[in-house]
């Protein structure tokens, strides 16, 4: 996969770009506030149709402007697509491929990107919800369905937690939390056993990973945390896993009809990042911490690699300064030679003379991106 041009109008703090890019490896460079990092999530959304930084699609659009448009051109399986993304302030959102309208979440459209940045050391030491997205992020390449799955739970989710605040002007609500019980058990149960499926898979390609960025050998795993599982391994059924969550429930009920929420279930659940039986999340160094994060953004390239057949765009956000010398030059040599890399930098001497003559260099500077040749 690749991007082979990019034209924007009124993305953050860019009026208009207009863009050609090397197959290979794109190198952009200017001062920190230029907007290397807007640049990026631009080709981002293009791919996705959504943003990797923010939730909120307003924030996307130029300040002051009504619209924001995207266009561009990009190769997956050996054939040539034109991607198209216009956000209005007013209206929904659209995103076409060949002029065709398509689904928000049909993954079957997307042009998959994986992205790095200094940020990303949150995916580890960060909270259980960052993990969880990281992971749920991956499962659409599985099953098509995942993101209106896990839409529709956590809307489910919603209800029943709304229901515990009507106990109080009712006299009983578990009819109504049977009904609910029963849609989130079933919901739930899907993801559940989608997610124990893909973290095994992303497993795979983090210990071949890990032990080669660190640099020696460690017995490394990652490791589901459930909420009302014991044990959870992949091999257990949804039959399994549905028996389980409604025994549980039940068993919660009194607790939470107290605290007015719902106490178990795939939002509460979590993954454990493991070398040599060390937790990196509570008791990694740093160091360890970015090594693990790494591995993990490499694995899941690795990932959408084996499903799609091909290599995704990688888009590397500043990750140069983050990186001893070492394992800077790892992780370029390791992307570089499997698919399209755009580069984001405040200072073209962190890389050597060999590597910034490779590829196309830009500067970023003044809210306008122009190619140096």
């Amino acid at each position: 996969m690749w991007v082979k041009n990019l034209f924007v109008s009124n993305f953050r703090n860019f009026a208009r770009l207009d863009l050609e890019f090397s197959p290979r490896l794109n190198l952009f460079w200017g001062d920190n506030g230029e907007g290397k990092t807007n640049f990026l999530e631009s080709l981002y959304c293009l791919g996705h149709g959504t943003s990797f930084r923010t939730k909120t699609d307003e924030e996307l659009i130029k300040w002051g402007q009504p619209s924001l448009y995207l266009k561009g051109e990009g190769v997956k399986s050996e054939r040539l697509f034109t991607y198209e993304l216009v956000l209005d302030r007013k209206i929904s959102k659209v995103r076409k491929v060949d002029s065709h309208r398509v689904g928000l979440r049909n993954p079957t459209k997307w042009l998959w990107m994986v992205t790095f940045s200094p940020e990303d050391i949150w995916l580890v030491k960060g909270y259980p919800q960052q993990r969880r997205d990281f992971l749920d992020a991956k499962l659409p390449l599985f099953n098509l369905r995942y993101s209106y799955l896990r839409s529709s739970y956590l809307r489910v989710l919603s209800q029943r937690n709304h229901l515990f605040f009507l106990k109080r002007i009712r006299k009983s609500i578990n009819q109504e939390l049977d009904i609910w019980d029963e849609q989130l058990v079933e919901l739930g149960s899907k993801i559940v056993k989608l997610r124990l499926e893909g973290l095994e898979k992303l497993e795979f390609f983090f210990k071949e990973i890990y032990p080669r960025v660190m640099g020696r050998d460690s017995k490394i795993g990652l490791i589901y945390r459930s909420s009302f599982l014991k044990d959870p391994t992949p091999i257990i059924s949804e039959e399994e896993i549905i028996e389980i969550f409604r025994k549980e429930l039940k068993l919660k009920r009194k607790k939470e009809l107290e605290l007015e929420t719902t106490l178990i279930g795939p939002h509460r659940d979590d993954f454990l990042i493991l070398a040599d039986g060390i937790d990196l999340r509570c008791f990694g160094s740093q160091g360890e911490q970015r090594i693990a994060t790494l591995s993990l953004k490499l694995a899941e390239l690795g990932l959408v690699s084996l499903r799609e057949g091909e290599h995704p765009v990688t888009l590397l956000d500043d990750v140069a300064s983050e990186l001893d010398p070492k394992r800077q030059k790892l992780l370029l040599d390791l992307v570089k030679e499997q698919s399209q890399v755009f580069i984001t930098t405040t200072h073209l001497s962190l890389f050597e003379p060999s590597f910034t003559k490779e590829g196309w260099l830009y500067q970023v500077k003044d809210k306008r991106v122009k190619r140096k040749k």
